[in-house]
C-alpha cells in the first residue's frame, strides 16, 4: 500500500455504519462458533500448546505438555478454549473481512498475517504467565485475570490499526498516543478494582432495575457477592460472573483519552456520553444473563455468556468507531 498521509488515515477510519455491522456480525459469528465440532476446538488448542512449547524451548525454558496441560519450568496450566485466543481471532478476522474500503486481496493478506500474529502473541502471553506462575501463584492469577485481559485487547486493536492504515508511522506523537492509551486503560482499570465494592453494588442495582423492567418480576433482585453477581428471588439463586465489563470500560476510556484536547468540550461530552452508554450496556448484559439463566437453565446461560464475553471484547472498538466517526462527519 502506498505511503499514507494523515488525511488519508482519517478517511480510512471506520464509520458508524461499519461499527454497527461489525457488532452484528461478531454476535453472529460467536453464536455459530458454538456449533464448531469439538475436534476443531481441540486442534486449535493443540496448535496453541505446540507454538508455546516451541517458543519456550527456543528461549531455554523447560516445556512439557500432556493433553490440555502445559507446563512451563514446572508450573502447570490447563489450556481451555478461552486460553487459545480464538475469540480475539474471530473479532479481528471479522473486522478485517468486513472492511470493504480495502481490496479483497489486501483483506486476505491482512487475515493471513493477523491470525498467526494473534496466535504468536497468545503464545507469548501463556509463556510469560507460566514464568510468572513459577514465582508466585497470586501474581499469576493477577496477571492472567486482569493485566493480560487488557493487554491482549490492546494488542488486537493495535494489529487492526496497523492493518487499516496500511503503514505504521513511528513518530513522537504516535508513541505518545499509544503510551497514553496504555497508561489510561491500566489506570482506569486499577481505579475500578480499588472501588470494586462500590462499583459492583452500583452495577447490581442498575442490572436489577433492567431485569425487573424486562421480566415484570418485582421479587427478583441482583446482588453483588464478592467477585460475582447473584440473581436472587425467593427459592432460587443463580451465580453469574462479571469481570469483562470492567475491562471494556477501561479500554473505552483508554482509547478516548488521546482524543481529548484542551478546551475541546464537545469531545469531552461525547466521551462521557459514550462512557454512560458502555456502563448501561454492561448492566443490561448482566440482566440479560439472568434472564437466560432463568428461562433456559445452565446451558442457556453458558451460551449467552460465551456470546457476551466476545461482545464485551468488541464493544470498546465499536463505541470508539461510532463516536469518532460522528465527530469526523460533523467536521465535514
Amino acid at each position: 500500500m502506498p505511503l499514507l498521509r494523515n488525511s488519508d488515515n482519517e478517511a480510512l477510519q471506520p464509520g458508524s455504519a461499519f461499527a454497527v455491522l461489525f457488532m452484528f456480525c461478531v454476535i453472529s459469528v460467536t453464536a455459530l462458533m458454538a456449533y464448531i465440532p469439538a475436534s476443531c476446538q481441540i486442534a486449535f488448542r493443540d496448535l496453541t500448546i505446540l507454538v508455546t512449547k516451541a517458543l519456550g524451548t527456543v528461549l531455554g525454558f523447560a516445556m512439557t505438555s500432556n493433553a490440555d496441560i502445559l507446563t512451563v519450568n514446572g508450573f502447570a496450566m490447563r489450556i481451555i478454549n478461552q486460553c487459545t485466543a480464538v475469540d480475539y481471532v474471530a473479532i479481528l478476522a471479522t473486522a478485517i473481512l468486513l472492511y470493504t474500503r480495502h481490496s479483497l486481496s489486501y483483506r486476505l493478506f491482512g487475515l493471513a498475517v493477523a491470525v498467526p500474529a494473534v496466535v504468536f502473541a497468545n503464545a507469548c502471553r501463556l509463556l510469560i504467565s507460566g514464568v510468572v506462575g513459577t514465582f508466585s501463584r497470586r501474581a499469576f492469577d493477577f496477571a492472567h485475570d486482569y493485566l493480560w485481559v487488557i493487554g491482549f485487547a490492546l494488542i488486537v486493536f493495535a494489529l487492526w490499526t496497523l492493518w487499516v492504515n496500511g503503514r505504521f508511522f513511528v513518530s513522537r506523537s504516535a508513541a505518545w498516543r499509544v503510551g497514553l492509551t496504555v497508561v489510561s486503560t491500566i489506570g482506569v482499570y486499577g481505579l475500578i478494582l480499588f472501588c470494586h465494592d462500590v462499583y459492583g453494588d452500583l452495577m447490581a442495582q442498575a442490572s436489577s432495575f433492567f431485569y425487573r423492567l424486562m421480566n415484570d418480576d418485582p421479587l427478583a433482585s441482583i446482588i453483588r457477592d464478592g467477585d460475582v453477581m447473584v440473581y436472587s428471588r425467593p427459592g432460587a439463586s443463580i451465580v453469574l460472573e462479571y469481570m469483562l465489563e470492567q475491562v471494556n470500560i477501561a479500554l473505552y476510556v483508554g482509547l478516548m483519552v488521546p482524543l481529548q484536547k484542551k478546551g475541546d468540550w464537545e469531545m469531552l461530552g461525547i466521551t462521557i456520553i459514550g462512557l454512560l452508554c458502555v456502563v448501561l450496556l454492561n448492566a443490561i448484559f448482566i440482566a440479560l444473563g439472568c434472564r437466560f439463566a432463568v428461562t433456559s437453565g445452565e446451558a442457556g446461560l453458558i451460551n449467552f455468556q460465551g456470546i457476551g464475553s466476545v461482545v464485551h471484547m468488541a464493544l470498546p472498538m465499536t463505541m470508539y468507531w461510532i463516536l469518532t466517526s460522528e465527530r469526523r462527519e460533523a467536521a465535514v
